[in-house]
């Protein structure tokens, strides 16, 4: 009885649509980051006026960088919610799914103390639910 029930929920938790509002979450806060992190940064490019500042020095390049970051990561999030939201996962996500594994692993080796481990989830339930998808097709 407890078994059948177990394997309810993991599927219950399979087919919930999680996996792209998950990144677009991780999206946001990084977005949402760049503020907390970079404050003198961010400052400092509206007070010298926007246009070209990226360019001034190099923390205040890093910090444009980690703020863009996060739009295709939205974007990612977007599309892969709009596919789960069809209730059937299109099969055959393999290239999708590389492509996020190796950003989240070199994420992970480079910069061992950053938010890269947020993916690890959205990223196994999207392994599974891309394998179910495949067996399903």
């Amino acid at each position: 009885m407890s078994l059948n029930r177990t394997s309810t929920s993991l599927l219950s938790v399979i087919s919930y649509r999680w996996v792209g509002r998950w990144i677009i979450g991780v999206a946001i806060i990084h977005m949402g980051f760049t503020f907390v992190l970079f404050p003198e940064q961010v400052e400092r490019i509206f007070s010298e006026g926007f246009f070209d500042t990226g360019l001034i020095d190099f923390n205040i390049g890093k910090t444009v960088w980690f703020f863009l970051f996060g739009i295709p990561l939205l974007i990612v999030g977007y599309m892969i919610d709009y596919e789960e939201k069809r209730k059937t996962m299109p099969p055959f996500r393999e290239i999708p799914i590389i492509l996020l594994f190796l950003m989240t692993f070199l994420g992970v080796v480079l910069i061992p103390t950053s938010g890269f481990w947020l993916m690890m989830p959205a990223l196994m339930g999207l392994i599974v639910k891309n394998k179910i998808a495949n067996k399903c097709y």
